[in-house]
C-alpha cells in the first residue's frame, strides 16, 4: 500500500503528515518519502509518500479506510470500481486531506490524500478481478 499527497506552499507539512497517519492504525511500521521540486512558477513543491508493504498491515489499514467511508462513498466506490483498479491489479482511492486531518475518511478528487492498493490475487486483469476486490470489500463490510 502507498499513501502519497503534494504539500503546497500554503499548508502546514506536519498537519499533512497527521492527516495521512490518521488514515493509519498506531504503530503501523511504514517507510516515508519526501521529495522536493521547484514548480512551474518557482514554488517549492513537496511530495510525501508511506509505503506499508506488510499483508496483515495492509488489511488492517484497508479495513479501516473502508469501514470509516460513509455508505454513500462504499456506494461510488463499488459503481466505479472497474475504472479505480488498473491493469496490474493497483486499487486507487482519493481521500480528503482536510477531513482526514479532523480523523474523517471521504473520498475527494481535488487535492487528495491518494492511496494505492496492490492486490495479489489469481486473475489480474479484467472483471474477475474487479469482483475479486468487490468480494474482497463486502467481507470488510460484513
Amino acid at each position: 500500500m502507498k499513501i502519497s499527497t503534494i504539500i503546497h506552499a500554503t499548508e502546514d507539512p506536519e498537519k499533512v503528515a497527521q492527516a495521512m497517519r490518521n488514515l493509519c492504525l498506531d504503530g503501523t511500521p511504514m517507510n516515508s518519502t519526501m521529495n522536493r521540486a521547484k514548480g512551474h512558477h518557482g514554488n517549492e513543491i513537496v511530495t510525501l509518500g508511506f509505503t506499508i508493504r506488510n499483508t496483515k498491515n495492509v488489511e488492517s489499514l484497508l479495513q479501516n479506510i473502508w469501514t470509516g467511508f460513509s455508505q454513500l462513498d462504499r456506494t461510488e466506490i463499488y459503481s466505479s470500481l472497474a475504472s479505480r483498479i488498473d491493469s496490474t491489479g493497483t486499487f486507487f482511492l482519493r481521500i480528503d486531506k482536510q477531513d482526514s486531518l479532523k480523523g474523517k475518511i471521504r473520498l475527494e478528487n481535488s487535492d487528495p490524500i491518494r492511496i494505492e492498493i496492490s492486490f495479489r490475487t489469481k486473475s489480474p486483469k479484467g472483471e474477475a478481478f474487479v469482483d475479486d476486490i468487490q468480494k474482497k470489500l463486502e467481507e470488510i463490510q460484513g
